[in-house]
């Protein structure tokens, strides 16, 4: 058992893509009655159309065909579909013949060309749909180019490419911006650089802007900004409040960015609104041209479902939609109802099927809950931690949620649980709290998770494999902010990053996620990062702690046969089984085959298809 962590901080709370601090202002009903008017309005201009196989009936051949049943990467020589599911699966000869007596015309048996490649479709286990679409028609000041990190990406890219947006602004409305990542700037005098007020003021001296971190940690702001923010606050704390933001260099934690979103311009924040039914279209169709049939959201609210409820029941379903309801109090716990288990039904519309807490914070962004401090600036900073592991009636107990009752009361009603934990004092705790509440049992009976699960000690890998708790792993902390993290933000521990290779060797089930919006949709790419585990930002593409890599096996059945597990679907998804859901892929080239691991990413997706009980669809498009 792990002590209570005694380090001390000045955050309130922690943040991730779930804590979105915009989310809160625009939950109302006006909000979701003008969300709804807008996607008709959308809807009734043809938008979105879909493309359906002509026939109930297929049959591929030729090619790869992998259809990972039980997990293996054996390819077969055929596979047939009728109805939506899988009918057929084996030799040609036999596949052939079981799909004509269901009644297969010749012009329904598909021959692939050579190299082409049938998969299961791939599946993103961990997401954040709706907060990510909040903010996309934000200018994006990220470090990405699609799955590429760009060349060049500094804060005068960042200003460079601001600049560009102000040109297009309409008189009085604000510079908003999203995706800005310190942690993947060049270093400056070994720290990371970072993005303040006096940067901003010299660039824009007159216009308010207002720019979200990737971490969701930080508003970065000017004067002109905080001049309008302050005359918000009562006149009594106006002073300190300013003085403290200028010390800060930037709002931060959720209080102050709200304080920073209210002040937005009205007109600005209802875009929003018009924008949130296109935005989540974008993301469905990216993750379509990425291979993906199926997303899980790992944070869910009621307001964020009925959007996807609304969204889903007006437009045709082209990604399945899972989720875990975030809690994120005692009484969230108390007022949840008891599990109820999964059927086919439930996938054609969003379902739940776990429940999320989030106990700490970003590691990029300083906030993962260590047990040393960062090596980086600020000093005595061990992140931030959002609950209490001290009993209720002890006299040291603080007001936040009390862990473990959370804990205890989720699982005790039959739900799978999902913890995010980055830091290795945060992993640590979630350990605590999963031994007590199981009280001996495993923890794979209801497959418990810990999310990122960034940091571990071999200590902590092999308690975590006793106690039956698999962990998802957010790989691009080796890929994308690898090298941050092992030059200046860990150093030595950034050997501890996501132990992929350890944790199968204990014959743990992993699973690789993008966290979107913390980094971007991409199965193949995860695939990639966790076969290489190279550094992108590294000037030599140097390794993080290469023993850690994958094969590409074990790659190929995290994003499919494993995540379908840890999303308690497998009985319908992640393999092509006879009688699962017809969902699957066809790629340019076999991931397994590819002469070069560091082009995985880029593998042509030539077609995604999302089977239902009336035949089988293709992702759909926009018309020109």
């Amino acid at each position: 058992m792990t002590n209570p962590h005694t380090h001390t901080n000045t955050h309130t709370c922690a943040q991730c893509a779930c804590h979105n601090p915009l989310w809160r202002k625009l939950e109302t009903d006006q909000a979701e009655a003008d969300f709804k008017a807008r996607l008709e309005q959308l809807i009734a201009s043809n938008w979105g159309i879909e493309q359906q196989l002509p026939t109930a009936f297929a049959m591929y051949s030729g090619g790869t065909i992998r259809p990972m049943i039980d997990g293996q990467t054996q390819a077969v020589e055929a596979i047939g579909f009728a109805g939506g599911k899988v009918v057929a699966v084996g030799s040609y000869t036999d596949v052939s013949a079981k799909m004509r007596a269901l009644g297969m015309q010749p012009q329904d048996h598909i021959q692939l060309a050579d190299g082409h490649t049938l998969l299961p479709g791939l599946i993103e286990p961990h997401v954040h749909i709706v907060p990510t679409a909040m903010t996309m028609s934000w200018p994006d000041l990220g470090p990405y180019q699609g799955q590429h990190l760009l060349p060049q990406y500094d804060p005068d890219t960042v200003i460079n490419a601001a600049k560009q947006a102000q040109a297009e602004l309409g008189k009085g409305e604000w510079l908003l911006g999203t995706g800005v990542d310190p942690a993947l700037m060049p270093f400056k005098d070994g720290q990371l650089d970072d993005i303040n007020i006096d940067r901003l003021d010299a660039a824009f001296a007159d216009t308010p802007v207002y720019w979200l971190s990737a971490s969701l940690h930080t508003a970065y702001i000017n004067t002109a900004a905080l001049q309008v923010i302050a005359k918000a606050r009562p006149e009594s704390e106006r002073d300190a409040f300013v003085a403290q933001v200028v010390s800060q260099g930037a709002l931060q934690e959720l209080q102050q960015m709200g304080y920073g979103f209210d002040a937005i311009p009205t007109a600005q924040k209802q875009q929003l609104l018009l924008d949130l039914p296109g935005n989540i279209y974008r993301i469905f169709k990216t993750a379509n041209e990425r291979g993906v049939t199926m997303m899980f959201e790992a944070g869910m609210r009621d307001y964020m479902k009925r959007m996807l409820q609304l969204y889903q029941s007006l437009m045709p379903q082209n990604v399945r939609v899972g989720f875990a309801q975030l809690c994120e109090s005692v009484d969230n716990a108390e007022a949840m109802d008891t599990c109820k288990a999964i059927t086919e039904s439930d996938l054609y519309q969003p379902f739940q099927a776990a429940v999320k807490l989030v106990s700490d914070g970003s590691n990029q962004g300083l906030t993962g809950y260590q047990c040393e401090q960062y090596s980086c600036n600020p000093e005595n900073n061990y992140g931030v931690f959002n609950f209490s592991t001290l009993p209720p009636d002890d006299a040291d107990a603080d007001e936040k949620p009390n862990y473990q009752t959370m804990v205890n009361t989720i699982i005790n009603k039959g739900w799978p649980l999902m913890i995010h934990a980055n830091g290795n004092h945060a992993v640590d705790l979630a350990l605590d709290v999963y031994e007590n509440a199981l009280q001996g049992e495993s923890g794979l009976t209801l497959r418990h998770r810990i999310e990122h699960c960034s940091l571990l000690s071999d200590y902590s890998a092999q308690r975590m494999q006793d106690l039956g708790i698999s962990p998802s792993f957010l790989i691009g902390h080796v890929g994308y902010w690898g090298y941050a993290f092992d030059q200046v933000i860990f150093k030595q521990k950034a050997q501890q990053l996501d132990r992929c290779q350890t944790m199968l060797q204990l014959n743990a089930r992993i699973t690789l996620h993008s966290d979107l919006s913390v980094s971007p949709i991409g199965p193949l790419r995860m695939m990639e990062q966790a076969v290489t585990r190279i550094m992108e930002k590294s000037p030599d593409q140097a390794m993080l702690n290469p023993e850690e890599r994958v094969t590409r096996e074990q790659g190929l059945r995290a994003i499919t046969y494993d995540a379908a597990w840890q999303c308690h679907t497998e009985q319908w998804l992640g393999s092509l089984a006879p009688g699962k859901l017809a969902d699957f892929v066809i790629l340019a080239e076999d991931p397994l085959t590819i002469a070069d691991d560091r082009k995985l990413r880029d593998i042509p997706v030539l077609q995604t298809w999302v089977g239902e009980s009336c035949g089988t669809k293709k992702r759909w498009h926009t018309p020109e």
